[in-house]
C-alpha cells in the first residue's frame, strides 16, 4: 500500500500522523509543504483537502485528513504495532484518554503557545500570565495519570501518548522563549513541576521514530 503524507514542519497535528507512521515503521513518500509560500492553499491541494489543513495522508486515489482519523486509519491497517489498544477495554481507555486531552487540554495549551509563535504575546502580558495558569492546571490530570502509568493510558505507548506530545512539546519550546520568561510565565521548566509529565518527556523522547519525526526546522 503506497501512503504520501503532505505536512508542514512544526504543525502539531502532522508530527502526530507523522510519529505514528514512523513508530509503527509504515513506509511512506513525504510531502513538506512550505506555510510561507502558502501551499496548503493552493488548488491542488484544496482538492486533497478542501479545509486547507495538514496533514493530508494519500493512498491510491482517496486522501484522508484529520490527525486523529489517519491515526486510526493506519492502526487498523497496520495492527501489528498498536496504538488503539487490543482489547475493548483497552480501546476505550485510549479513547478516553485521547478525547480528554482534545476536549480539556489541547485548547488551553495553544492559548499560551499561538501568541509566543505570532509574536503577540507581549501585547497582554497579564492576559498571557493568566492562560499560562490555565494551561499548567490542565496538564495537573497528565501528570496524575503519569505517576500512575509510564504512558497516559497504558505500560506501552499508544494514540494519547501521541496525540499529547507535540502540543506539550511546543508548550515547553515556547516557553523557554526570552519574552516568556520576562513575563513570567512560570512554565519555562515544567519538568521540575511536573516530574511525572517531565520523566514521560524523557522517556518518549527515546522511542522509536521520534527523531525522524521531530519537526526539522527545530533543529536549526
Amino acid at each position: 500500500m503506497y501512503h504520501e503524507l503532505f505536512w508542514i514542519s512544526g504543525s502539531p497535528y502532522a508530527w502526530r500522523v507523522q510519529l505514528a507512521l514512523e513508530y509503527k515503521g509504515v513506509p511512506y513518500a513525504s510531502h513538506r509543504m512550505e506555510l510561507a509560500k502558502q501551499e496548503h492553499s493552493s488548488p491542488a491541494f484544496l482538492e486533497l483537502n478542501p479545509r486547507g489543513k495538514v496533514p493530508v495522508l494519500k493512498t491510491g486515489g482517496a486522501a484522508l485528513y484529520e490527525s486523529v482519523a489517519i491515526m486510526a486509519f493506519l492502526d487498523r491497517t497496520y495492527a501489528a504495532v498498536p496504538l488503539f489498544g487490543q482489547t475493548p477495554q483497552e480501546h476505550g481507555r485510549i479513547w478516553q484518554r485521547v478525547n480528554e486531552f482534545e476536549n480539556y487540554t489541547r485548547d488551553l495549551l495553544v492559548k499560551v503557545v499561538r501568541p509566543l509563535l505570532r509574536g503577540e504575546a507581549t501585547n497582554d502580558p497579564q492576559g498571557m500570565r493568566a492562560a499560562s495558569v490555565r494551561a499548567y492546571d490542565a496538564l495537573g490530570w497528565i501528570d496524575e495519570a503519569l505517576s500512575i502509568t509510564p504512558n497516559l493510558a497504558d505500560d506501552h505507548i499508544t494514540a494519547a501518548d501521541i496525540v499529547a506530545l507535540p502540543h506539550i512539546q511546543m508548550l515547553c519550546r515556547v516557553s523557554a522563549r526570552p519574552e516568556a520568561i520576562e513575563m513570567a510565565l512560570g512554565l519555562e521548566d515544567l519538568g521540575a513541576r511536573l516530574p511525572a509529565l517531565g520523566a514521560w518527556l524523557s522517556r518518549i523522547e527515546t522511542i522509536r521514530g521520534y527523531e525522524a519525526a521531530y519537526p526539522p526546522h527545530w533543529r536549526r
